[in-house]
């Protein structure tokens, strides 16, 4: 018996010895957990929210069918189901900017962390500044359709989409010439 535990021994020991010694972890040359751990956590606040979102806009909804004529009751129903609804969009864009702030973390560079955090902030705040822009050109639009040919309304609208469009080309001007004199290497 003793005999067949050592053979039995001496063949599985070699198997055992045979992986390296930090299989399964990282052996303290790991990564930044952090942006992973904010991405999950935040999908969990999503998804709660966007549950009590849709609570509060059923309950709103039932009050508003079940009002038997009671008009407190039917303005109850129409508040549950607006502010449901600003809830669910309020989660849901929290969720877009730390999704996009999570993205973003990722290209800090560790030699020169203040240049390349200042580069992530000024190209975040000039894609969200070009989006807004974008907005304002089809208010624009939309006001110049509904003046109806008002002289009036034509020359306001007409003065902000020239400020407008100015800021618009500016802004980007700027944020040019920064790269720009940043790849130079002053």
């Amino acid at each position: 018996m003793m005999h067949f535990f050592h053979s039995l021994t001496s063949i599985l020991t070699p198997v055992a010895f045979a992986q390296g010694p930090c299989v399964g972890i990282t052996c303290g040359a790991g990564g930044n957990p952090l942006p992973l751990f904010i991405s999950v956590a935040a999908a969990v606040v999503l998804e709660i929210a966007s549950g009590l979102a849709v609570v509060s806009v059923v309950v709103g909804g039932a009050m508003l069918v079940l009002n038997f004529g009671n008009e407190s009751r039917a303005e109850r129903g129409r508040k549950g189901i607006f502010y449901g609804l600003v809830a669910f969009a309020v989660a849901l864009s929290s969720q877009a900017i730390i999704s996009f702030a999570v993205s973003k973390a990722n290209l800090v560079e560790a030699d020169a962390p203040h240049i390349s955090i200042m580069n992530v902030t000024v190209s975040a705040m000039l894609a969200v500044f070009n989006v807004v822009f974008f907005f304002f050109l089809l208010f624009f639009g939309f006001k110049l359709v509904l003046a109806r040919g008002q002289q009036g309304e034509l020359d306001t609208t007409k003065k902000g989409l020239a400020w407008a469009v100015t800021g618009a080309i500016g802004v980007n001007l700027s944020y040019a010439l920064i790269r720009a004199t940043s790849l130079l290497g002053f």
